[in-house]
């Protein structure tokens, strides 16, 4: 007897407990899908997503999917791309040399939401001084900002 009311008290236990639907991601760590939204309309925000879809997929730890209805979150935000001219010249007694170009700056904020709307999680990035590509560093920080709150969530949990 004590046997039967162990079980049964087993077993409505996980009755309790709320399993997932799936494709529902209530928290971070629950997210195993993604669909890469629109970046915005701005100069360079479809460069930027496709970087980001890029660096998703070659990490192998996230699906990219092309339909929302597919995946568990919608990773969505502003990207923009910029340029601006610069020159540099120096003289003295003995010689001189002037230099100039175009730089990029890339800026982003993005956001990760389930599909009730709700936010998991957010951040921004602009690129680094000296990477080669500015759109390239803005998608590797967005895509490595993602999987460290990811992991520090996992590993956060009980």
């Amino acid at each position: 007897m004590p046997y039967r009311f162990a079980v049964a008290l087993l077993c409505a236990s996980f009755a309790t407990v709320p399993l997932l639907a799936e494709g529902e991601a209530k928290r971070l760590q629950d997210v195993k899908t993604i669909f890469v939204g629109s970046f915005g309309d701005g100069p360079g925000g479809e460069l930027i997503r496709s970087k980001v879809v890029s660096y998703l997929v070659k990490s192998k730890r996230i699906d990219v999917v092309e339909s929302v209805d597919s995946a568990d979150a919608i990773l969505t935000g502003a990207g923009e791309l910029s340029e601006s001219e610069y020159y540099s010249a120096n003289a003295n007694s003995t010689n001189a040399n002037a230099s100039g170009g175009t730089r990029y700056h890339a800026t982003a904020g993005v956001r990760l939401i389930n599909k009730e709307k709700k936010i998991l999680w957010a951040d921004e990035a602009s690129n680094g001084m000296f990477y080669r590509s500015a759109s390239s560093s803005v998608a590797d920080k967005i895509v490595k900002a993602l999987f460290k709150a990811i992991d520090k969530e996992t590993k956060g949990k009980p």
